[in-house]
C-alpha cells in the first residue's frame, strides 16, 4: 500500500511537471506529492514493528501518520478557515509524527540483551517525549516566564535526545559484534565432506553415524578396546 500510494503520486507529479507547472492544480499535485511522500516514511517506520513487542506503539504510528497526512492534504486542496486554529494543529501532527516514527525505529532495540542499550533506549524515549511537549507549549501559546531560559532548556533536551538518537544504533551493533562466540561455536567444525563420508561409513556398517563416532572415538569415561 505504501509503495502502490508513493508511485502514483510520484507519477502524477512526473506529469504534471511536463505541463504547466505555474498553476494552482500543479502546485497541488506536487505539494501532494511531497506530502505523499514524507509521510509514506513515517508510515513504514511504524510498520516496522508489526510483529513486536511493541507493535501496539506501531499502528499508532501509523494512524497519527495517515491522520497527519489527510490533515494536510486537507489544507493543499481545501480551503481551510483560518479562524480555526490550523497552525497550531498542523505543527502539533506534524511534531507527534516525526518523533512517534523516530521513537518507532528506536524501539527496534527495545529487546537487546545489554542492559546498556535498553537504559538508553528509554531514556532517549523519554527526552524525545519532553522534548516535542517543550516545542509545542509555546505553538499553543502558553505563557512562559522565561522564554529565553525556556529555550535554551529546550535546546539541550534535543541536544541530548539527537546523541540518543545517533549513537544508540552505532553502540548496539558494536556491542552485538564484540560479543564473544558461545564455546559450542567458537571451535572448528566438520566440514560437509566429512559430514558425507561419516554418513555412508555408518550406512555400510549398518549402525547410526553416532554409532559409528562411539566405536571408532570412545568418550574418556569409556574403556579402550
Amino acid at each position: 500500500m505504501i509503495i502502490a500510494s508513493f508511485s502514483i503520486a510520484a507519477i502524477a507529479g512526473i506529469i504534471v511537471l511536463f505541463g504547466d507547472v505555474n498553476s494552482d492544480p500543479a502546485y497541488q499535485v506536487l505539494a501532494s506529492t511531497a506530502l505523499i511522500g514524507v509521510f509514506s516514511v513515517a508510515v513504514f517506520c511504524g510498520v516496522v514493528l508489526v510483529g513486536k513487542r511493541w507493535q501496539t506503539f506501531g499502528w499508532v504510528t501509523v494512524t497519527v501518520a495517515l491522520l497527519t497526512l489527510l490533515w494536510c492534504l486537507r489544507l493543499v486542496w481545501g480551503e481551510p478557515s483560518w479562524d480555526e486554529p490550523t497552525v497550531e494543529v498542523t505543527a502539533t501532527a506534524c511534531v507527534v509524527t516525526a518523533a512517534l516514527s523516530v521513537a518507532s525505529l528506536l524501539l527496534l532495540l527495545a529487546e537487546h540483551r545489554i542492559r546498556a542499550v535498553r537504559t538508553g533506549l528509554f531514556a532517549t524515549l523519554g527526552l524525545i517525549g519532553v522534548g516535542v511537549v517543550m516545542v509545542l507549549m509555546p505553538v499553543w501559546g502558553l505563557e512562559l516566564d522565561d522564554f529565553d531560559w525556556y529555550l535554551r532548556t529546550a535546546g539541550v533536551i534535543w541536544i541530548l535526545a539527537a546523541l540518543g538518537i545517533v549513537v544508540l544504533p552505532v553502540l548496539s551493533f558494536a556491542l552485538k559484534n564484540a560479543q564473544p562466540l558461545p564455546a559450542d561455536a567458537a571451535g572448528p567444525r566438520l566440514s560437509p565432506a566429512a559430514v558425507h563420508h561419516i554418513e555412508t561409513a555408518a550406512r555400510r556398517e549398518g549402525i547410526s553415524p553416532d554409532a559409528l563416532i562411539a566405536r571408532v572415538l570412545p568418550s574418556d569415561t569409556e574403556p579402550r578396546q
